[in-house]
């Protein structure tokens, strides 16, 4: 094969061509705009930003306050274990100045990445451990006074004396929903019989149903879910047990939620709310932070709840802001 001066030339003009155009981009790419991350957030869900529960009210907070402040946000939704710290190391890398972790599993693996990345701020939400670390806060709603106000609901509603609570993974903060909630059945009635069991799983409806169905069996008459999007499988499940079983709703208002029939009452928690104070950096003090009834965290909502429980709850509230019921917190 022969080649010709012509295609040597035009050999010629390609190279100086490609030359030129790699010169280009080079130059092109050392010109390249920085992004401006100044007041930027990214928020790490464990669950659905759609789950009607704590991952979508956090994550509206922080839409709100990227309307209100002009904050530039970015999330990533369905984090699992395992890819957390990958994660977290990524937005950290792209330079976002608050990172928060949404969920009691998060704390090892923020801590994991702070301290590779001293200048960025790292949020543990629905968390109260900051690692000893001056760039990690934690932030949570009172799980210990919402335990308590939904275990005076149920101790006010149950008819057999057996009462479960049903909920995820027994992480720290909803190991002290379910001791304060025991606490609060005992303070009405110590004879109330008390059972709590996990589901390994914050979403899944079908297996939360099975499980309360099982607890109803098993003659519990008041079930008392933690769950996320879960809790629609437990409202499932006491709307279904005709009238052998009722509910006390945790996080969200059950009744409007999920429309539970069977709903006694709840006890809300004020998402929203935590994940704008996340957003805005007025949390990024190094500091845990717990809001309860003083600070608006929580709410009690009133479905099928006789007057006489109706009371007892007004007076747990009084009480727990006054500081005159003594639970961990």
């Amino acid at each position: 094969m022969y080649i010709t001066k012509g295609e040597i030339s035009m050999k010629k003009i390609i190279t100086v061509l490609l030359s030129l155009a790699v010169m280009c981009s080079v130059f092109a790419g050392g010109a390249t705009e920085q992004v401006d991350m100044t007041g930027s957030v990214a928020m790490v869900l464990s669950g659905l930003k759609t789950d009607q529960a704590f991952n979508q009210y956090t994550y509206e907070g922080m839409l709100r306050a990227a309307s209100e402040k002009g904050i530039k946000t970015a999330y990533k939704e369905n984090v699992t274990d395992a890819e957390q710290v990958e994660v977290i190391r990524q937005l950290a890398q792209q330079g976002y100045e608050i990172i928060i972790g949404q969920g009691g599993q998060f704390g090892d693996s923020l801590a994991t990445v702070a301290k590779e990345y001293p200048d960025t701020h790292f949020i543990f939400s629905v968390g109260k451990d900051t690692y000893g670390l001056p760039n990690m806060s934690a932030a949570t709603v009172s799980y210990s006074e919402a335990g308590y106000l939904g275990g005076i609901m149920a101790a006010h509603s149950t008819k057999t004396g057996k009462v479960a609570m049903i909920t995820g993974v027994f992480y720290a903060n909803q190991a002290q929903m379910r001791d304060s909630f025991e606490k609060a059945l005992h303070d009405v009635n110590p004879s109330i019989e008390f059972t709590a069991i996990e589901t390994n799983d914050w979403s899944d409806t079908d297996k939360a149903y099975n499980a309360a169905n099982a607890l109803i069996a098993q003659g519990y008459d008041v079930l008392f879910p933690c769950l996320d999007a879960a809790g629609a499988g437990v409202a499932a499940a006491t709307d279904d047990s005709k009238n052998k079983a009722v509910l006390v709703g945790s996080v969200a208002d059950y009744a409007e939620t999920y429309d539970c029939k069977s709903a006694m009452g709840s006890v809300t928690f004020n998402w929203e709310g935590l994940g704008y104070l996340e957003a805005t950096g007025e949390l990024t003090d190094g500091k845990s932070h717990v809001v309860g009834m003083a600070g608006n965290g929580i709410s009690a909502i009133y479905n099928n709840l006789s007057s006489e429980g109706v009371a007892a709850v007004e007076k747990a509230k009084s009480d727990l802001s006054a500081g005159k019921i003594n639970i961990p917190d």
